[in-house]
């Protein structure tokens, strides 16, 4: 355990960085069950939302509706419209390059995981 590691466990610190590179890691490439049909695999995770993708749809489900998470994800009853859209928003957006005022690229906080 690194110096660091020992004295944010003392002060119980978490790092950000690394809570949220186990959080996407928990998630990413998981197949996901809604009453227990497949419904699709997790590819992305976006800030309290993780994104679904099943064939050619996308959808993007609040983590908050997840009920288990161990072999493959569990999730409730979610708003299969609200999803949809958000999931088809991510898509559209997610290889999009965006650029500062000054022309240097910006990456998207989840890119930057």
């Amino acid at each position: 355990m690194s110096l660091f590691n020992k004295i944010s466990k003392f002060l119980d610190i978490k790092d950000k960085a690394m809570e949220s590179k186990i959080k996407i890691h928990n998630f990413i490439a998981k197949r996901v069950k809604q009453n227990n049909t497949d419904i699709g695999e997790a590819v992305a995770v976006e800030e309290t939302r993780f994104v679904i993708k099943n064939s050619d749809i996308y959808m993007s489900i609040p983590i908050e509706k997840i009920i288990a998470n161990s072999e493959y994800i569990v999730v409730g009853d979610f708003n299969t419209e609200e999803s949809l859209q958000l999931g088809k928003a991510w898509f559209e957006r997610r290889d999009t390059l965006k650029f500062d005022e000054n022309g240097m690229m910006v990456l998207n906080p989840s890119e930057s995981q």
